[in-house]
Formats: C-alpha cells, sequence, structure tokens
C-alpha cells in the first residue's frame, strides 16, 4: 500500500487492476479459438499481462517502496503519475506533443500506406530522427524488420492485411 495515502490505495494501483483484468479477460477469451488464431492474442496478451501484473504489484506496494538513494524528488503528476521534478512542465508537455504527432504519424501511415509499408517506414524514420542514428544503420534495421514483419506475417502466417488507402486511391 502506498504510504502517501495511508491504507488507501492510489488511483494507478485501480488503472493497473483494470489493465490486468482487461488483458487476463483478453487472453483466457484466446485460449478457445484456433491454435493459428490465437497464436497472435497469446503473443502480445502474455507478455502485456506480465507487465499488467508487475505494474499492479508495484502500485501495491506504493511508489516509495522501491526509491533508492539519491533517486530525484519525485510529485505527483497527471492521474497521480510520478514525474521528475528535475524537468520542467514546458519541456514535458514538449515531449508528450512530440510522442503523439510520432503515434498520430504511425496510425495515418498504417491507414495510407498499409502496415507492411508504415512499420519499417516507422522504424527508420524514428531511428534517424528521434535516436539520432546514421541513415545506413537505421537503413539495414528497417529492412530487417520489413523481413521480419513480411516473413512472419504475410508469408508464415499468411495474415489478410488490410487494404491501404494510397491503393485503393490509385485503382
Amino acid at each position: 500500500m502506498s504510504k502517501k495515502s495511508g491504507n488507501k490505495l492510489d488511483p494507478s494501483f485501480w488503472l493497473a487492476l483494470f489493465f490486468a483484468a482487461v488483458i487476463a479477460i483478453l487472453v483466457g477469451t484466446a485460449a478457445r479459438l484456433d491454435w493459428d488464431t490465437r497464436l497472435f492474442p497469446w503473443a502480445i496478451g502474455i507478455p502485456a499481462l506480465a507487465l499488467a501484473v508487475r505494474q499492479l504489484l508495484t502500485d501495491w506496494r506504493g511508489a516509495g517502496a522501491n526509491a533508492e538513494q539519491g533517486e530525484a524528488t519525485r510529485y505527483a503528476g497527471v492521474l497521480d503519475i510520478p514525474v521528475d521534478q528535475s524537468i520542467s512542465p514546458q519541456e514535458m508537455f514538449r515531449h508528450t506533443v512530440k510522442t503523439a504527432r510520432w503515434i498520430f504519424a504511425f496510425a495515418f501511415g498504417i491507414w495510407f500506406f498499409g502496415f507492411l509499408i508504415s512499420i519499417p517506414l516507422f522504424v527508420f524514420f524514428y531511428l534517424v530522427y528521434e535516436a539520432q542514428a546514421r541513415k545506413p544503420v537505421g537503413l539495414i534495421i528497417a529492412g530487417l524488420t520489413f523481413l521480419f514483419v513480411w516473413g512472419m506475417f504475410d508469408r508464415l502466417m499468411h495474415l489478410a492485411w488490410p487494404e491501404a488507402a494510397l491503393f485503393t486511391l490509385l485503382r
């Protein structure tokens, strides 16, 4: 239990409990499906469930349970998510907006170009512009990402990709 709220549990605990329950229900529901059909939900759901349970246990023990010596002073942020006080609110806002732009760009890319093209494109641009990787390294990793996604989901699992808007418009 959190030390800052006495015997009451923090809202972050209830949020983690909600996500752990939803993911557990989805993983359990996938168990009734055929092996080929449940492979993808389990490949995503089981690790997600492990992470959700870990977060649930961390929130149950409280935020101060794992604090180490010399750790930056923390204060409650939005929805009681601890935020490092050494980072200015303007900087946090800029990072939030930048992250939202990447997410929306990825979603737009999936809609416009399709999954098979968007995933390696996103990996390349993110590595080059956010991680400051050199372009040849970004191209190699994006190419390997394409080969993995294409080989695993297109060739091996025969996943039916939704048609991209670009290809629909070009018809």
